[in-house]
């Protein structure tokens, strides 16, 4: 079964809505708050939005930008927005020095996250978990705040060992002669956790529910649209990521199965999204993955 954990879910969703009536000649305008459209992880949402996917569901979405996730959800919880690309995500990539050859070799290391109980952290810890090391005692974690360039600045200067990066960082990294420990494709096999996902408010759900279905078939159509046209992929990551073609064509044929349109993901996928909030809490913290997930607009969207 291939590992697709881009993965675009209302995991928000708590209850399960009524289909409403086909949208008016007329598309309908939709806010929906992101954080930037810069990563790969947001071709999907370029896709729907310039190749008229969402215009074919009667739809018309603005993306704003914030700058920072607490923004957009008050703005959400205003209802100054409709939908909100946010949720704890996995598109990283594991860089190192390159004379550490292996997961199983970074005992005793250094190893730079961003924050404790981030994305990131959660990642390492889990790397680390099923590959037989104690995360809390084979390495050493550092907190660096920033941007990946602060994180790569250390291990240039050799005070950490390995950090972990937002793919495509790797790439400059390797053209600096370290290495690429994990490709994003790799960390996918161990850590399976959404990388991106759509919410919006309860007040959306029981009002709206055919306008959400509309949503996620415009994103579902444009994922399809991404995994079968290759040359426009390729190109669109040139353009969006600064890539020349010959790396555009690798990261392309890395990053292509991890996009979902299947929209839903197992029990156990959900199970580490939750974990990824809970995993460093002092008190275990259990909850049953279906009470935070809704499948039934995923499945109308498929239809």
């Amino acid at each position: 079964m291939r590992n697709r954990f881009v993965t675009f879910v209302l995991l928000v969703l708590l209850v399960v809505g009524q289909g409403g009536a086909i949208a008016t000649a007329e598309p309908k305008v939709l806010n929906i708050g992101w954080t930037g459209g810069t990563a790969w992880t947001a071709l999907p949402d370029r896709i729907a939005s310039e190749r008229g996917f969402f215009e074919k569901e009667g739809l018309k979405v603005r993306y704003i930008q914030f700058q920072g996730t607490n923004l957009m959800l008050s703005a959400l919880l205003a209802n100054e927005l409709d939908y909100v690309t946010i949720l704890p995500f996995i598109a990283d990539a594991i860089i190192s020095r390159p004379e550490i050859d292996g997961v199983k070799a970074l005992k005793g290391k250094r190893i730079a996250i961003n924050t404790f109980g981030s994305s990131a952290d959660f990642a390492i810890y889990q790397l680390l978990s099923r590959n037989g090391l104690d995360p809390n005692k084979d390495v050493t974690l550092q907190a660096l705040a920033g941007s990946p360039d602060a994180r790569f600045a250390a291990l240039v200067g050799g005070s950490v060992d390995a950090t972990v990066v937002n793919s495509p960082f790797e790439y400059r990294a390797e053209q600096k002669g370290f290495k690429t420990l994990l490709s994003v494709k790799e960390m996918s096999e161990f850590v399976k956790i959404p990388i991106v996902g759509l919410s919006t408010t309860q007040r959306k759900i029981d009002k709206e529910p055919d306008e959400i279905t509309r949503v996620l078939r415009g994103q579902r159509a444009a994922i399809m649209f991404l995994q079968s046209q290759r040359e426009i992929g390729v190109g669109l990551l040139e353009k969006l990521l600064k890539l020349d073609h010959p790396a555009a064509e690798k990261f392309y044929s890395l990053y292509r199965d991890q996009y979902n349109p299947d929209l839903t993901v197992p029990d156990s996928v959900v199970e580490e999204w939750i974990a990824v909030g809970t995993f460093r809490a002092k008190e275990k913290i259990t909850v049953k993955p279906q009470v935070v997930y809704d499948w039934t607009f995923a499945e109308r969207a498929k239809r």
